[in-house]
């Protein structure tokens, strides 16, 4: 499906900025930089998606489960040099993403035109599974014991042995896969843009021995 081209929910007036999430009016901003830093102040749990979002179909959101899954399963190598953060990211378009991840967004910026989702705890990994129809999404079985996966969740007993002889990032403590949809782009010295839309992907590989 064609990427829309207006995908920004702004509300712009002389020059000023206003808020599209407020009830009630307020005096606007300057910049959308100042726009920006009120919504992650004001609005920073806001998550209702916006009115033009639009069903795709069955066959575009199956698609788009086995893009993730294939991108995940790529990354999930079998050499210790890989342990650490992984990112990586795929097109898609707004309404693709908003019809699959609906109910897990925890964060939409009018602004920025960006979603924002997270999961973590106990029972994310089933939960993404049930999402992308894919129970072993997230783990790689090398042979010979080998696996490697995404970890979601790190328990107070591993975290206090293990993890304090290791360098900590944020995901690795957290236990978690952020996922942030926005456009990206740019454009060239005629002012003509190339910009789509596109999912970001991080998480936490870790492996064992099973």
């Amino acid at each position: 499906m064609a990427q829309k081209e207006n995908t920004q929910t702004l509300v712009q007036n002389s020059a000023r900025f206003y808020c599209s999430i407020c009830k009630r009016r307020t005096k606007g901003f300057k910049s959308q930089a100042g726009l920006q830093r009120h919504e992650t102040l004001k609005h920073i749990a806001y998550n209702t998606p916006p009115q033009h979002i639009r069903s795709v179909p069955k066959s575009e959101l199956l698609h788009l489960k086995r893009v993730i899954v294939k991108e995940l399963q790529k990354r999930l190598k079998n050499h210790h040099t890989a342990v650490g953060e992984q990112t990586f990211s795929i097109h898609c378009s707004e309404d693709a993403f908003v019809g699959l991840f609906k109910k897990h967004i925890t964060r939409y910026s009018p602004c920025g035109s960006s979603y924002f989702c997270s999961f973590k705890g106990e029972g994310a990994f089933d939960e993404i599974g049930r999402l992308l129809n894919d129970k072993n999404w997230g783990k790689r079985n090398y042979g010979e014991g080998q696996l490697s996966f995404v970890r979601l969740y790190v328990s107070e007993e591993f975290e206090n042995n293990s993890y304090k002889q290791k360098k900590k990032s944020r995901l690795s403590v957290n236990g978690e896969m952020t996922v942030k949809w926005k456009v990206t782009g740019g454009k060239d010295k005629e002012n003509h843009k190339f910009e789509a839309g596109s999912a970001q992907f991080r998480f936490f590989l870790d492996q064992c021995q099973i």
